[in-house]
This record gives C-alpha cells, structure tokens and sequence, in this order.
C-alpha cells in the first residue's frame, strides 16, 4: 500500500514529508503527554521487538514515560519518524504505520482513567465520537484548542488549531475510536488548514 492518498488532500500527499515538516516548528514550549510515547513504544514492540523499541528511544532523547506527565512534542516527532522508518516495509508504508500508531494510542487512552470517564461521558451522546475525541486532544494536546462544526447528527468536522501529529495519524485514531464506540462505516479525512492546523471530518453510522 502506497503513503499516497486521494483522501481529503490530493494525492500527492506524502505521510513522511508531512511528518518531518513539522519537526522544526515543534518549539521547546510545545510539550504533550507521556501516553503518546508510551503507545508509539507499545505499538513498536508488537510490530518489531525491543530492539526497535530502543532504537525509538534514542532517536527521541528520552529513556522513559510517565502516561500524564508532558515531555517535549519534538521528542514525540523523532520517534514516530523512527518508527515509521523502521516498520514501514513491514506494515505497508510510512502512512499506515502512522495510523497502527495512532489505533495503539486511542486504546491506551480509552482504558485510562481519563478515557473510562470521557466514554461514560458521552456514552448517551449520538455525537458522542467527535465529543470524545474532541476530549482525547484537550487532555493528550494541551495546545490543539480543539473546536467542533456540525454537519448533520452523524457527521461533524473537529478543526484543530496546532497539531504536530501528521495528517495520516489523525485519521486513524478517529477510526478506531469510533470502532471502540461500537460505531459502524466511521469514515475520517483530514486535510490541512495551516501549517500545524487540520480540519479532521468524521461521519459514521
């Protein structure tokens, strides 16, 4: 399977440009929670053992993570390169190991204390997929300032205003969130409106 998509962006699009675009405008200021490390490390474990594990490690600067402790965002950058590096002949390109990441990241999150109480939530919520994602940002992306346009009771458009995350990692974390909130034919496109915002439009059934 080919990085290149004509979802949402043309299909000129290529996850590891993307990815490494974003790395010199993650400042020092810019931190995010430890949970999106521990889940890309989770994720590279299943996919490619310890050693690979340690190679992320490095490429990051870090040695290890707290899940609600915030560590720097261009840490995070460096590992998602390294693991998209290293496991994208195995997994069918750089993009889809962005999005194995991203599905290990949701589930880490949905059975924490924070996502247990968000599910609970919005579990009466027919919008409760963009609400809780909408969550998911604000607690793991203090700086993402998350806003919500409705498109009709199953279809909603979630602009984030600062994300460092590319655009192939969102839409595979609102995919299997929807999957884990029992939602059928989710369907997310992201596509970029600056250089680290995106509108990420979700419809399900």
């Amino acid at each position: 399977m080919s990085d290149e998509t004509d979802e949402g962006r043309g299909p000129s699009y290529d996850a590891r440009q993307d990815l490494e675009s974003r790395v010199p405008l993650a400042t020092p200021e810019y931190t995010t929670r430890g949970i999106l490390f521990l889940s890309t490390l989770a994720a590279v474990r299943e996919l490619g053992g310890e050693d690979m594990v340690k190679r992320c490690l490095e490429a990051s600067g870090e040695s290890e993570f707290v899940e609600f402790f915030n560590y720097p965002t261009r840490a995070l950058l460096q590992m998602l390169g390294a693991a998209a590096g290293l496991l994208s002949a195995n997994l069918g390109g750089y993009a889809e190991v962005l999005r194995y990441i991203a599905k290990r990241t949701v589930e880490l999150y949905m059975t924490s204390v924070v996502g247990r109480s968000a599910q609970l939530v919005s579990s009466t919520d027919p919008m409760r997929l963009v609400r809780t994602l909408e969550e998911l940002y604000k607690v793991s992306m203090v700086y993402s300032a998350p806003t919500v346009v409705w498109k009709g009771p199953k279809r909603g458009v979630l602009s984030v205003q600062c994300t460092f995350t590319p655009l192939a990692y969102h839409e595979g974390g609102a995919i299997t969130l929807g999957a884990m909130l029992g939602l059928k034919n989710v369907e997310a496109h992201a596509r970029p409106t600056g250089p680290l915002s995106l509108d990420l439009e979700i419809s399900w059934e």
